[in-house]
């Protein structure tokens, strides 16, 4: 069996010192987390359940009913739950008492061993976090390097919901097929509101790609009876020619991360090619820059589109967002099994889906 020491030795929490000196990063050269928890065998685990900071954001990570399988070993875990966490979708403080979860404020929350949420942190709470803290939430840090750069500053051990797969490669906390679901619907609304008596069943869609995401727009689409095709790589050369009589274009292609922000498909000169009105709809959210849409840029839930020389573009960071209390429950019951692995993994081992993906301080990902 593959040990912690073995591969995350500096995997080391602050309060396992009794000196207010010392360095988890540094002391005994990254002792191994087996040895402090048998120096202090009364040690235990706190994990942090935060609230999403995004406006308009309801989600929340967890929910009581999921929560129980760790509430029932509290003897080695405490669960602190920021107050307020579930309120955007109906939840209660008391709910999360009733399944010994503490309700705290989020200075309390971030200052836990583990802290889980859905977004990614920014600056001000990180620097809540202690040195060699883990943060356990879709980080995205292949295309955000600022974040890369701030978990370095900070010491903070990441480890990213989206990299988590299973033996096939499959993500194990997603929710993909929803957010193209969600993403064309919320496309429909703004093209049907920007014209008079416009009929879903006779939009025009188009959709480059076609896998899980895009998949889930496709879906949305046929149900509404539109027209739709899907675009392959082939056409993708031919754009001026398939872009006259689109109502919306839906960009559904999960480019590599080298081909970001070098290959653009859609430039801001072929937006006279659109009818006024139509819409483009970026369902990968990029960031910004990374978009194969010239004049793309990401939106968020409290300000979802805009538009440029009279198309209306959206590219929302958290298009699940849209369905709170379903994309809740469908997270939670992803990411309970995996934090329960995480929190007795730091007691003895971690499952390699789990190991392979932790970003340190020290990592050379950096």
């Amino acid at each position: 069996m593959t040990t912690v020491s073995q591969h995350i030795g500096k995997l080391i929490f602050l309060d396992y010192y009794t000196r207010g000196d010392a360095d988890p990063l540094k002391e005994e050269q990254y002792s191994p987390l087996q040895g402090l928890i048998n120096r202090y065998p009364d040690r235990v685990l706190r994990i942090g359940i935060a609230a999403e900071n995004r406006p308009k954001e309801k989600r929340v990570i967890l929910r009581p009913q999921e929560l129980r399988a760790l509430s029932d070993k509290r003897e080695n875990f405490e669960i602190l739950v920021e107050s307020g966490a579930g309120k955007g979708i109906g939840i209660n403080d008391s709910e999360y008492e009733k399944v010994h979860a503490q309700v705290v404020e989020k200075d309390k929350v971030y200052a836990c061993d583990i802290v889980i949420r859905i977004s990614e942190p920014v600056e001000e709470e990180l620097k809540l976090m202690k040195p060699g803290a883990i943060i356990f939430s879709m980080l995205h840090l292949l295309g955000n390097h600022n974040l890369r750069d701030l978990l370095k500053k900070y010491k903070v051990i990441g480890i990213p919901m989206e990299e988590i797969r299973d033996p096939f490669g499959t993500r194990k906390i997603e929710a993909l097929h929803e957010a193209g679901y969600l993403g064309m619907k919320k496309g429909f609304e703004l093209w049907a509101a920007a014209g008079k008596n416009r009929d879903l069943s006779k939009c025009v869609v188009k959709v480059m790609g076609y896998g899980p995401v895009a998949w889930g727009a496709i879906r949305f689409a046929a149900r509404n009876f539109a027209s739709v095709t899907v675009l392959n790589k082939k056409d993708f050369k031919e754009m001026e020619r398939l872009i006259p009589g689109i109502d919306i274009l839906v960009n559904g292609i999960n480019w590599p991360i080298e081909e970001r922000g070098k290959t653009i498909l859609i430039t801001r000169e072929m937006l006279k090619l659109f009818k006024s009105g139509s819409v483009i709809l970026d369902l990968i959210s990029n960031p910004e820059g990374q978009s194969p849409i010239e004049t793309m840029h990401p939106t968020r839930l409290d300000d979802i589109s805009f538009v440029i020389d009279g198309v209306i573009h959206t590219s929302c960071w958290g298009w699940p967002g849209l369905d709170p209390e379903g994309i809740s429950k469908r997270y939670s019951i992803q990411v309970a099994p995996i934090l329960l692995e995480i929190a007795d993994g730091l007691l003895d081992s971690l499952p390699d889906c789990i190991l392979k993906v932790i970003v340190r301080p020290q990592s050379s990902f950096f």
